[in-house]
C-alpha cells in the first residue's frame, strides 16, 4: 500500500512540473506576440495574461517583472540549430560566391527565427534589453571578421576595397532591419531576401568573373 502512495504522488508532481512548464510556455508565446507587435512601455502584465489565458497573478507568479519576462522571450527566442554546421561548410569552400551566398542564408535562417525580437529589443528603450541588442551587434561583427581577409586573397575583390570597408558592407546590408524592412514591412518572403542579399553582396564585393 505504501509503495503505491509513493508512485502516485511521484506521478502528481511529475505531472504538477508538466502543466507548469505549459504555463510557462504560454505565457512566453502570448508575450512574444504581444511585445514584438507593440511597444514594451504600452504592453502590460495584465495585456499578456488575457492573450495567454491566464491570470495575470499567474503571470507575475512566474516570471516577477515585465523585464525578466521580456529577458525570458529572448533567452528561448535565440536558439537555432545547424549554423556551426553551415559555417564549416562554407569556410571550406574556395569559391568567394559560395561565402557571400552563405552569408545571406545564415542571415536568413537568423532573422526568421528572431527579427521581431530583435526589432522589439531595439525599440523597448530599456538599458538592459537595449545592451543586449547591442551585443548581439558587436557578435555579428566578430561572426562576420574571417570574409574580408578571405575575399582580399581570392583575387576577386573590387578594386579599391579596404577590409575595414568590406566588414562594414557586410555589417549593414545583413542586419535584422534590412530584413525587417524587406520582410515584414514590404512583403518579402524569406527566400526573395536571401536571393537578393546573396546577389547584393557579391555584386558590391566582387569583380565580375573573367571568361
Amino acid at each position: 500500500m505504501a509503495t503505491d502512495v509513493k508512485r502516485k504522488r511521484t506521478y502528481n508532481a511529475s505531472l504538477r512540473q508538466e502543466q507548469a512548464q505549459m504555463t510557462r510556455s504560454r505565457i512566453i508565446d502570448g508575450a512574444r506576440r504581444l511585445l514584438t507587435k507593440g511597444t514594451y512601455s504600452s504592453v502590460t502584465m495584465e495585456d499578456i495574461a488575457r492573450e495567454a489565458g491566464v491570470s495575470y497573478q499567474t503571470v507575475y507568479a512566474v516570471f516577477g517583472t515585465k523585464l525578466r519576462l521580456a529577458q525570458e522571450i529572448v533567452l528561448v527566442g535565440f536558439h537555432f540549430e545547424g549554423l556551426e554546421e553551415l559555417n564549416d561548410e562554407l569556410r571550406q569552400s574556395s569559391d568567394p560566391e559560395v561565402w557571400l551566398r552563405g552569408s545571406a542564408q545564415i542571415s536568413r535562417r537568423i532573422y526568421e527565427t528572431c527579427a521581431d525580437l530583435l526589432r522589439f529589443m531595439e525599440q523597448s528603450g530599456d538599458p538592459e534589453l537595449l545592451a543586449r541588442y547591442h551585443e548581439n551587434e558587436e557578435l555579428r561583427l566578430t561572426q562576420e571578421g574571417f570574409l574580408p581577409a578571405a575575399l582580399d586573397a581570392s583575387g576577386r575583390l573590387q578594386v579599391g576595397m579596404t577590409q575595414a570597408e568590406i566588414l562594414a558592407v557586410i555589417w549593414a546590408l545583413t542586419g535584422s532591419d534590412t530584413y525587417s524592412r524587406l520582410v515584414f514591412e514590404r512583403g518579402w518572403t524569406p527566400s526573395r531576401y536571401e536571393e537578393w542579399l546573396g546577389a547584393s553582396l557579391i555584386s558590391l564585393l566582387l569583380k565580375p568573373l573573367q571568361l
